[in-house]
Formats: structure tokens, C-alpha cells, sequence
């Protein structure tokens, strides 16, 4: 398969990972995360079957602390030595997709939020709220080509409109075709991610 087909549509993309990145005067070690996860998980304080962290902040580029649990992972990230949070989503959804990325979407500013509020991290942690990055992690039926993005646009574009409440994104596919389907999506205003968070829930 080379492309989503008449017969697989945006409905069929169910394993998708939203991430947002860190603004650039926020710096944070990241092995000072590892003891936030794991609190995370003994409070209950985000959403999920919590299961355990994994430390991987040896590894130079690519996940750095992972938070495993049964409906997804959150996970700080430093692909292409971009910092950022993001949330991979593993369980199916029910829904629009657009309704489903909404969903991702209040799970990570949620967990972004409470990152931001993090009194124990030393020095302040911001996160930028007009970019934001979507993957498709199922390779096969969201292969990382131009009919894809065409495919999937219309629903990118109904719930990135959520987040920045109707102002228009740029939207940029990475044109490498060995790794996932990536878009990266920046809008010219800026806000907060609590108002993010507070655009998500109230739809």
C-alpha cells in the first residue's frame, strides 16, 4: 500500500502522537522528569492506566523519559534536539478523528500544564502554544507521502481550528519517506496553554 486508498480514510487512523515543544528560554534537565513521572503515577495525576518510566535520557536525540501506560505514552522528547511533550496515543478512540485528536490533544496540554505548574523543577517551563506536531504512527495504512497529508488534511485543519480558535495553521509534511507521517503546524498567534487546554474542553 503506497497511500490511503478510496477504502481507508482518516477514520481508519487511529495511533496518532501529538507533540509541543518547549518554548526556547525554558531549561530543564531531563532527568529531572524521571522523578516527576513517577509521581505522576503514585497521585494519579494524569490520565491512563499508569504503568511505569522508562529512562532513556542517555540517548542524544529522540525519546528521552517515557511514562508507559495501557492507553498511551507520554513521553519527553528531543527528536531532531527539539524538547518537547508529547502524547502517543496506543488504544483506539471512538469518533470523528477530528474528535479523536481533540481528545489526545486534552490529554498532553493536561500533562503539559501540570509540567508548567511544576514547582520542583528547577527553573521555569514554558511550552509554545502555536506549533504543534502530528504523527501517524501506523506506517502501512498512513504511509509519509504527499496523499496522505490530502487525505487527512480537512480533519487536521476541523480540529487544529479548535485549538486556535479558527486562525489558520501552516501546515509543513516532512518529506522524508523512511520515517512516519509527520506535520508540523504553526499558526502566527500566540496564547497560553491553559487557554489551549480551556478551547479543548469546552468542545
Amino acid at each position: 500500500m503506497t497511500a490511503l486508498s478510496d477504502s481507508l480514510t482518516a477514520t481508519d487512523v487511529q495511533r496518532v502522537a501529538l507533540k509541543i515543544f518547549f518554548e526556547s528560554e525554558s531549561a530543564v534537565d531531563p532527568r529531572a522528569i524521571v522523578p516527576v513521572f513517577h509521581r505522576w503515577i503514585q497521585t494519579q495525576a494524569v490520565d491512563g492506566l499508569l504503568i511505569d518510566v522508562a529512562d532513556y535520557t542517555h540517548v542524544p536525540s529522540g525519546p528521552s523519559v517515557l511514562l508507559v501506560a495501557h492507553e498511551g505514552h507520554y513521553v519527553l522528547d528531543r527528536t531532531r534536539n527539539r524538547l518537547g511533550l508529547r502524547y502517543a496515543r496506543t488504544q483506539p478512540l471512538e469518533g470523528a478523528p477530528a474528535q479523536r485528536w481533540t481528545h489526545i490533544a486534552q490529554t498532553l496540554m493536561h500533562a503539559a500544564r501540570l509540567l508548567e505548574q511544576d514547582n520542583t523543577l528547577e527553573g521555569a517551563i514554558r511550552f509554545r502554544s502555536n506549533e504543534i506536531e502530528f504523527v501517524a504512527s501506523d506506517r502501512l495504512l498512513a504511509p509519509n507521502d504527499p496523499s496522505t497529508l490530502a487525505a487527512l488534511r480537512p480533519d487536521l485543519e476541523s480540529f487544529l481550528g479548535v485549538l486556535s480558535a479558527g486562525d489558520g495553521w501552516h501546515l509543513s509534511q516532512d518529506p522524508d519517506p523512511a520515517v512516519r507521517f509527520t506535520v508540523r503546524a504553526i499558526t502566527p498567534k500566540t496564547t497560553s496553554i491553559e487557554t489551549l487546554s480551556t478551547r479543548l474542553q469546552s468542545v
